[in-house]
């Protein structure tokens, strides 16, 4: 179930600086063919397997859906190993359709559903419901979220910094001030980097393979399932994720920059 996280703006730590991610906005239409998964799988085939270290994670999520195609693996089994694992749900996506009255509330309970679904152990979610696709201007209120979410010292597990949506950055971006100024291990996974990026741009990069099972697999599909607004929302409306975006998180291991 997704909690309201109710924080008055805090004032900055003097130690956190907010890396303001400026490059030039990244044009891709999801329902075009993007870079075939066969590319990554091929880049990422030899790429070292990584885990976090035990202990807590506080997996961070600009939308509902992006936790769990991103790291649903990584929930379940780290859930399923006795580790407390934390959803912080940034926004409630309610401005992938703006003419859809009510959305914000459909994808909280798609939320609620896909994590029931995917872990048998409870996950608690977060709701700081920030307006969807205004998270740069309210910096202060996520850092201050994450300040006190972090104080059992997790590893964060956040978006990556270029992923091409603006919200995804700028959580990115106060992710890493958070985990710079506090000394915390980040992980960063790719939602949008997948289709409209090149394997040769991450060239230099640390991957760390995250290994799933054929149950952990199943159930990552199950919940991903649940996403019905972004998968088929019907009335004419074009999915957010269709189908062969959503053949990036089909695969027996989950990517993340460390």
């Amino acid at each position: 179930m997704a909690l309201p996280l109710k924080i008055p703006p805090p004032k900055l730590h003097r130690r956190v600086i907010v890396p303001l991610h400026h490059s030039s906005p990244v044009l891709f239409n999801p329902a075009l063919p993007g870079t075939g998964d066969g590319d990554w799988r091929t880049a990422l085939g030899g790429e070292a397997l990584w885990s976090p270290k035990p202990g807590p994670l506080l997996i961070v999520s600009p939308h509902p859906d992006d936790e769990v195609l991103g790291a649903g693996g990584l929930i379940r089994i780290w859930s399923e190993r006795g580790h407390r694992v934390m959803v912080l749900s940034v926004t409630d996506g309610e401005a992938a359709y703006p003419d859809w009255q009510g959305l914000d509330l459909i994808r909280r309970g798609e939320l609620d559903q896909a994590l029931a679904t995917l872990c048998s152990r409870p996950v608690r979610a977060v709701r700081l419901a920030i307006p969807d696709g205004s998270v740069r201007m309210k910096m202060r209120v996520l850092i201050g979220a994450l300040r006190k979410l972090c104080e059992s010292a997790p590893t964060l597990v956040a978006p990556f910094e270029a992923d091409g949506h603006p919200d995804h950055e700028a959580v990115a971006s106060a992710c890493l001030a958070v985990a710079t100024d506090l000394g915390l291990p980040i992980a960063r996974y790719p939602i949008w980097a997948w289709h409209h990026a090149q394997p040769a741009a991450f060239a230099g990069s640390r991957w760390g393979r995250f290994a799933l099972d054929a149950g952990t697999q199943a159930a990552k599909c199950a919940a991903m399932n649940c996403f019905i607004s972004q998968l088929n929302p019907g009335d004419s409306r074009e999915p957010i994720v269709p189908a062969h975006v959503l053949d990036y998180f089909k695969r027996d291991y989950e990517a993340f920059l460390v």
